[in-house]
């Protein structure tokens, strides 16, 4: 019995995740990366070609080499999982950038490349499987993993598609092209950035009971349904409207499953695409709190999550029109009594 209260004593809700530093640590890491990555892998035959002699066909094992790397990277990631702490983080840095080093500076060399696009994969491969497992890890479900890795997957695209047009510019001043220096900068400069953002990380990661999230009550406030949906296309509207009903719906619950006020803000800025989780949870503890006082939740949560993904200005007018009950419908009771 110990044993098992101290295991589920360790268990992180989503919203635990999202209001702690170890969570939006390695969200930023592997962004960066990710960001070194994509720019290695749109580059790097430029770069072989420009800067070698190299056939198309030794370009190509070079690359076959990385998906090699990548494959022993899952080993990596799995001994990772079964450690307590996330220093292997560290070490898979160093073999991304010892091999991008070996890359930029050795392209000459085929037994140097070919190591050096290994090392490429294997750190590569072990942090992109790495990182949703930690995740997940914390929750303890299999659901959290699909969302994790859908997240980080979301996330890498989205960093794709933003640096591309900036990747491609610098490309064509011909400056990084043929020189090694300029190019390993380039690429190294966010994967050290990413790397330095895990040091203030707590060493357990989520390895121990998380930490006591503690959000001071605010007094609620009607708003109109109708032009919370409006207000909601205002920019940066969401996140203040998220961060108000966050804290006013304290008032009636403490639930672990809910954001701080300060977590909803933050995550709705840097990633945006949670939005529907948020929204989700919310509307299940709104629904919780009305069913609790012998009343019928009007709205189901999968409805929310739908018009959060379709329009989710809908869905902050049907949150907003509940929180209106619920505040309203108490604030008769006090009277009453």
């Amino acid at each position: 019995m110990e044993k098992n209260h101290q295991a589920s004593a360790t268990k992180w809700t989503w919203a635990d995740l999202h209001s702690s530093y170890r969570f939006w640590g390695l969200v930023f890491y592997f962004v960066f990366i990710a960001s070194s990555q994509y720019i290695l892998s749109i580059y790097s035959a430029l770069y072989m070609k420009q800067s070698s002699g190299l056939s198309y066909s030794t370009i190509g094992v070079a690359f076959s080499f990385q998906q090699a790397g990548f494959l022993f990277g899952v080993i990596l990631a799995w001994i990772a999982s079964r450690m307590k702490s996330y220093y292997l983080l560290y070490l898979f840095s160093a073999f991304y950038l010892l091999g991008i080093a070996l890359f930029c500076f050795n392209v000459e060399n085929v037994v140097a490349l070919m190591a050096g696009e290994m090392l490429i994969g294997l750190g590569i491969g072990a942090i992109i499987l790495i990182i949703p497992a930690f995740i997940a890890g914390a929750v303890g479900s299999t659901e959290t993993y699909v969302l994790a890795f859908g997240l980080m997957a979301t996330l890498k695209l989205l960093n794709n598609l933003s640096i591309a047009p900036l990747a491609g510019w610098v490309f064509d001043m011909d400056l990084l092209l043929g020189n090694p220096t300029y190019f390993f900068a380039v690429l190294a400069t966010p994967a050290i950035i990413g790397t330095l953002l895990l040091m203030p990380m707590k060493p357990q990661l989520f390895n121990v009971a998380p930490p006591v999230r503690q959000a001071a009550p605010l007094t609620p406030t009607y708003r109109e349904p109708g032009m919370t949906f409006l207000l909601y296309f205002v920019p940066f509207y969401n996140i203040y409207w998220l961060v108000k009903i966050h804290a006013e719906i304290r008032n009636y619950s403490q639930s672990a499953t809910l954001l701080t006020p300060r977590g909803a803000g933050w995550s709705a800025f840097v990633v945006p695409i949670v939005t529907p989780a948020i929204f989700s949870t919310l509307n299940d503890t709104l629904r919780a709190i009305i069913e609790s006082h012998g009343q019928q939740a009007r709205y189901k949560t999968w409805l929310i999550i739908l018009f959060a993904f379709l329009l989710p200005p809908v869905s902050a007018a049907l949150i907003q029109s509940q929180m209106n009950e619920i505040s309203g419908n108490l604030a008769n009771k006090e009277t009453q009594s």
